[in-house]
């Protein structure tokens, strides 16, 4: 019965030795982990911001294929939420509790474990750089009072886990930035109308360059005259050498009626009512050369049309990126002007 005791005695001292030293320890954790992402801020709020975004790039699917996601009725922004199942891992439910657009997103991810729920806070943190955004990645919490040994380690159980999932995240949005689409809507009635515009020749390899420092002067004059436009801006091409690599063309803004401008290089032009074969290109202008090749073949090889002899073809910028930062949301219609055979 002594031996007893003294063995209960033992127990006694080595918990209370445990929980002092326990006492001692800090139970808290903060783990995050930073990556450059290579797309505007907004784009990369968006897409994080839609928990059904999250299967395409959450490093948790690669290691457990028996994870199985049940929706809210909301998965975006603040509220939106979703829950999850697994054979392996167990069950949990994550829930987004404030929104910072484009800067910052928090949340609270619950795992459900034998001993009870276990939370942990969430954070994003976006931050804008010359090149791109900075995309940080926080998990942080407290464990409870006799787990708290545990706390060291956390940093080595969700750093790569942190790591993993951002380059997914990466990896799948650049796929979804380069998405686009070339179609040909048809023949179509264009009616034409009064523009603004400045005229240049250069070089094929530098009318991107050229058209963007066109632009720039004539928002710059509109903007000072206080002109209404009445449509997108639009690139008028004069000529095109392929042989020479040298192109003709005018950067042209459409307005309501006549301007006489004075000590000005930027004129009025009028563009008549006439047929066109039109062609919308939706991503990024990188695409533009298969977009046009597309759109003249198709253009050539009408039924009922043909090439309109000496016609300047154009495109309108239906948006830019600077009230587009999504690259493969970017619309440009192409115009090529035909005439019944």
């Amino acid at each position: 019965m002594k031996f007893l005791k003294n063995i209960i005695l033992l127990l006694l001292v080595l918990f209370v030795i445990g929980a002092v030293y326990l006492a001692t320890l800090d139970g808290s954790y903060d783990v995050a982990k930073t990556r450059l992402i290579k797309a505007d801020p907004i784009v990369v709020f968006n897409d994080l911001n839609d928990y059904k975004n999250w299967m395409e790039w959450g490093p948790w699917y690669e290691k457990d294929s028996t994870i199985r996601v049940q929706y809210e009725n909301k998965t975006i922004g603040e509220g939106g939420a979703y829950t999850w199942t697994s054979d392996i891992e167990g069950g949990g439910r994550m829930k987004t509790l404030k929104v910072q657009k484009p800067e910052r997103l928090d949340q609270e991810i619950v795992f459900e474990t034998p001993f009870g729920d276990m939370a942990s806070d969430v954070y994003w943190i976006l931050n804008k750089t010359e090149t791109g955004t900075e995309l940080t990645w926080g998990i942080k919490g407290e464990l409870p009072f006799f787990s708290r040994f545990m706390a060291s380690g956390m940093t080595e159980q969700l750093g790569p886990m942190e790591e993993r999932g951002l380059e997914l995240f990466d990896e799948n949005l650049q796929k979804k930035l380069k998405v686009y689409t070339i179609d040909s809507v048809g023949v179509v009635d264009f009616s034409g109308g009064f523009y603004l515009y400045v005229s240049t020749s250069s070089k094929i390899n530098f009318v991107d360059t050229k058209a963007k420092e066109m632009m720039a002067h004539i928002d710059k004059f509109v903007a000072e005259n206080n002109i209404r436009q009445t449509g997108s801006p639009f690139t008028l091409y004069h000529k095109f050498d392929q042989e020479n690599g040298s192109a003709m063309f005018s950067v042209a803004y459409p307005i309501a009626e006549r301007i006489i401008t004075q000590d000005s290089d930027i004129l009025t032009g009028y563009m008549e009512r006439g047929t066109y074969f039109k062609t919308i290109l939706k991503g990024a202008y990188n695409n533009s050369k298969e977009a046009w090749e597309k759109a003249m073949f198709d253009a050539e090889n009408l039924k009922d049309y043909s090439l309109e002899e000496n016609g300047e073809p154009f495109e309108i910028f239906v948006n830019n990126p600077e009230n587009t930062p999504n690259p493969a949301q970017l619309v440009t219609e192409i115009y090529v002007p035909v005439q019944l055979k």
